[in-house]
């Protein structure tokens, strides 16, 4: 009777113990202008903080009609008296810009994170 139980708890826990954890890709914004659709890459999505301030870093891919176009890499950081700002990998890295309302990247990851903004005049702060 214990070899039955045995075989039984076993042909249970087997396939759980079996099962792939995978990213997920999460749908956040339609593009107009590039006609492509946005995912966050949900499990890229890394935060940091310190005493200066704040920051977090996430891929994103870019699809067109089911067809990845391209991964675009963000970095959101924000000095904790300043605007948020962001820098992505299609930037040539010589500056950054302001991060403004109707991100829809930002505002999933902020969630995602259970941190706060707010939005003063045309940015987030």
């Amino acid at each position: 009777m214990k070899k039955l139980a045995f075989i039984l708890l076993i042909s249970l826990l087997l396939p759980l113990a079996m099962q792939k954890c995978e990213a997920a890709d999460v749908w956040v914004a339609h593009w107009e202008s590039d006609n492509v659709d946005i995912y966050v890459v949900d499990d890229t999505l890394i935060s940091h903080r310190d005493s200066t301030g704040k920051s977090f870093k996430v891929t994103t891919k870019s699809v067109r009609n089911g067809k990845l176009i391209r991964l675009i890499k963000w970095d959101y950081f924000q000095d904790y008296s300043d605007m948020w700002r962001y820098e992505s990998s299609l930037m040539d890295g010589s500056h950054s810009t302001a991060a403004h309302p109707t991100d829809a990247v930002f505002e999933f990851c902020m969630h995602k994170l259970g941190w706060g903004y707010r939005v003063q005049e045309f940015w987030y702060y």
